[in-house]
């Protein structure tokens, strides 16, 4: 890693806050792999390609292209994300996948090295989008293709939307979450092509989690959330255990008995180099 780049502006581009939340984001999210089957066809790298995965977090996208491609270098930030992608690697003896803890500001490959590139729901969160995006396009190859997955505005994601509804009823005390950065087409699009990308475009891709009952769902964003385990770490135990409670009631006034399909909507910027 390095700090050559742009400070953080947020505790959500520290990788102390998703190292927080490593485990559960594995256990619950690394199989969950509809964007990352959506950017592999996309991008459709041939058998013989080399991968890059920028943000791999839990390593989806790592995974998921691993029986197609020849090698797949996943990186991240996080110390403990990349923990939890170099344990599944030895639990299920994949061999193709190189895990690495790395800044997307400043990645530590030659230029040219591969000839596909994934980022998922990760350039939101880095300091500074532009000189990463020029990272990008300096480690792909010639020809080769960029895929980067961001979320659409909230009202068109109802998995994060009810809890943060669900968080405004039950602690109103609290700072409400702000408009996300590259929620809109147009701005995907200017970003990566003042990168130095040719032909992008954007497409959009939605994806569903069961929430088998109010309970599950909260034990989810929980585990899960980045924003929920600030949270956790603001109020301390007992305060979070409070919390908890009046969360929970509110999250019960919004699923229904048997649980519920959620979906989230995500926007796929693809270029090429």
């Amino acid at each position: 890693m390095t700090n050559a780049a742009a400070p953080p502006a947020s505790p959500m581009q520290l990788p102390s806050t998703w190292d927080a939340v490593a485990p559960g984001y594995a256990e619950a999210f690394a199989r969950h792999t509809a964007y990352a089957e959506e950017a592999l066809r996309i991008a459709s790298p041939a058998s013989s390609a080399r991968v890059l995965d920028v943000g791999t977090g839990a390593g989806a996208l790592a995974f998921a292209a691993a029986p197609r491609v020849a090698r797949v270098d996943a990186v991240d930030f996080s110390p403990g994300m990349i923990e939890q992608v170099r344990a599944r690697c030895a639990r299920e003896h994949v061999a193709n996948v190189h895990a690495a803890v790395m800044d997307a500001q400043s990645l530590g490959f030659a230029d040219a090295s591969f000839d596909a590139a994934f980022s998922l729901f990760t350039f939101m969160f880095v300091p500074d989008r532009a000189r990463a995006f020029r990272e990008l396009h300096r480690v792909l190859s010639p020809g080769g293709r960029v895929v980067v997955a961001t979320w659409a505005p909230i009202d068109r994601r109802p998995m994060m939307k009810l809890g943060f509804d669900a968080m405004a009823e039950a602690l109103p005390e609290l700072p409400q979450p702000q408009k996300g950065d590259l929620q809109q087409p147009d701005e995907c699009i200017a970003e990566l092509s003042a990168a130095g990308f040719g032909a992008v475009g954007v497409s959009t891709f939605s994806a569903s989690i069961r929430a088998d009952s109010s309970e599950h769902y909260l034990s989810i964003m929980e585990r899960t959330g980045a924003p929920f385990a600030m949270l956790k770490k603001r109020l301390g135990e007992e305060g979070w255990a409070a919390a908890t409670r009046r969360l929970l009631e509110a999250v019960r006034r919004r699923i229904p008995a048997g649980g519920v399909d959620l979906a989230a909507e995500a926007m796929l910027t693809s270029g090429t180099r």
